[in-house]
């Protein structure tokens, strides 16, 4: 028995997958679009790998060899979704790094608009002081800070390497639900399966006791039946006996 995905399906994934990695290297990021498609092609392939690790526990409750049959299904299907979710967390870890790029540009681009309308705003400013007194020194206002490049990307190092962790510590937690969750469905699916085997071997148990119940009644019939007609003979001869000693 297998339960196996069609190899177009996982070769899709990697295809996935491998253009996802190949942006990052290539722009430093993948794109958005790249990213949310692996995310839903991992999401709907580790759901089709439960499906058909559900049917197979239902097939391998008609097999033979129960126990075995049922290890192997969770194995294969433990081995598929680890797969999967590799790639849904590179997926997640692609979308949350463009976010993170997105917003320090969107920051970067509205502090450079802040200055300038800053500078624009001071210049006016002097420009109307100067006409209206003349014979003043205007004195320039010291210009906003720059922004440091170094500085910002330090700061969103920083951020990304923080949100890294609780990332980490996420999926870590995540990774133990899910363990638990798994565990006590094979321990469910042990127990049904241990109750489904009792049933069976008692109700083996019950048709071997009426076969043998059965069985002893006919041989009891035979006997009696043996015994009347042993007795029928006796009665004869002793008939016929009693008839010739009256003659």
């Amino acid at each position: 028995m297998s339960w196996r995905f069609k190899g177009r399906t996982v070769l899709a994934a990697a295809t996935l997958l491998s253009a996802l990695a190949g942006a990052s290297a290539q722009d430093g990021l993948a794109s958005r679009e790249q990213a949310t498609a692996v995310l839903h092609q991992a999401q709907q392939e580790a759901a089709e790998i439960e499906r058909r690790y559900q049917q197979a526990q239902r097939e391998c409750a008609k097999a033979f060899l129960v126990n075995p049959c049922k290890e192997n299904a969770r194995r294969e299907r433990d081995q598929q979704l680890r797969a999967a979710r590799e790639r849904e967390v590179a997926a997640r870890d692609a979308l949350r790094r463009i976010d993170a790029d997105e917003r320090a540009k969107a920051r970067g681009q509205r502090a450079a608009e802040q200055a300038a309308e800053l500078e624009r705003r001071t210049r006016s400013s002097a420009a109307d002081k100067k006409a209206d007194t003349p014979d003043r020194p205007v004195r320039k206002p010291a210009p906003p800070p720059a922004v440091d490049p170094q500085k910002q990307e330090a700061a969103a190092e920083q951020k990304r390497q923080e949100a890294a962790q609780r990332r980490a510590t996420a999926q870590q937690r995540d990774a133990e639900r899910i363990g638990e969750r798994e565990r006590r469905a094979a321990e469910r699916a042990q127990k049904e399966a241990d109750a489904a085997e009792r049933a069976a071997q008692l109700e083996e148990h019950q048709r071997a006791a009426q076969a043998r119940a059965e069985e002893k009644a006919r041989t009891a019939e035979e006997n009696r039946r043996r015994r009347e007609r042993r007795e029928q003979e006796r009665d004869a001869a002793r008939k016929q006996s009693d008839g010739i000693s009256g003659r």
